[in-house]
């Protein structure tokens, strides 16, 4: 009996013991990643609203209507923990006439899918460095600033033409941490940043082939600065490849 008791009260002890650690873990904020991860209900909101855009059944300025209304409510603590911003901002390179781009993994976040619609990364740019005017097909994207400040630039795509593309600015503003910033091909399709402080991070998704029968290309770049300007603030503005478009405002 009195054996008995002493195993009894040893195994208490010892199951009170690890219900301290946990708890003591937990609050450090260590437990999620050592344990079990996080649900992160925006992440989750995020894959929804993609793959609602992907199946038809909202259109790309509604997508980008809800992801801007979603980012704009996140903690944004809750984000930097759920990319990694510790390692990635200690492992970013920084070119001198672009930003890098590195893959963000959400694997480690519980009630995802093991494919997400959507492909998400962390820029980094040094200060006067730019990511160049240019547009896209069959894509939307969004970027949200998560550290320093940079200079952004919309425009609507109006025309195109073979060597030329027709475009009207929609957006010229400076944004500060939390801003976020969507293109589509209904909305804003073009668009153009620079950093105006160093470093500056962002976080961005792209949606990549909404429609899988149409083609999808990369970035159809353009010189707005070089363009010619029309009435009602239209720019008639040449298509240039990367290359160049690198070296007129990739860097200032």
């Amino acid at each position: 009996m009195n054996l008995s008791r002493r195993i009894f009260t040893r195994d208490m002890l010892l199951s009170v013991m690890t219900f301290s650690l946990i708890k003591s873990v937990n609050t450090v904020g260590a437990l999620a990643g050592t344990f079990k991860p996080i649900v992160r209900k925006w992440l989750i909101e995020m894959e929804a609203a993609t793959q609602q855009l992907r199946h038809g059944k909202i259109t790309a300025s509604e997508w980008q209507r809800q992801i801007e209304s979603l980012l704009s409510r996140v903690d944004l603590q809750d984000l930097l923990t759920a990319i990694d911003y510790d390692r990635l901002s200690k492992t970013a390179v920084f070119p001198d006439d672009h930003e890098s781009a590195d893959d963000v993994d959400f694997s480690k976040n519980e009630g995802l899918p093991s494919e997400l619609s959507f492909n998400p990364y962390f820029y980094a740019m040094r200060r006067g460095v730019g990511i160049v005017p240019h547009g896209h097909r069959n894509m939307s994207s969004m970027h949200m600033m998560i550290k320093g400040e940079a200079h952004g630039w919309q425009f609507e795509r109006v025309a195109d033409e073979e060597n030329y593309m027709t475009i009207k600015p929609t957006a010229d503003k400076v944004l500060k941490v939390g801003a976020v910033s969507t293109m589509s091909e209904e909305k804003d399709n073009i668009h153009w940043f620079k950093a105006l402080t160093e470093p500056v991070f962002m976080f961005n998704i792209g949606v990549f082939r909404i429609n899988p029968t149409h083609d999808f290309s990369g970035r159809d770049c353009i010189d707005p600065l070089g363009g010619e300007k029309l009435k009602d603030g239209l720019i008639r503005a040449r298509r240039i490849e990367l290359k160049e478009a690198y070296k007129l405002y990739g860097k200032s």
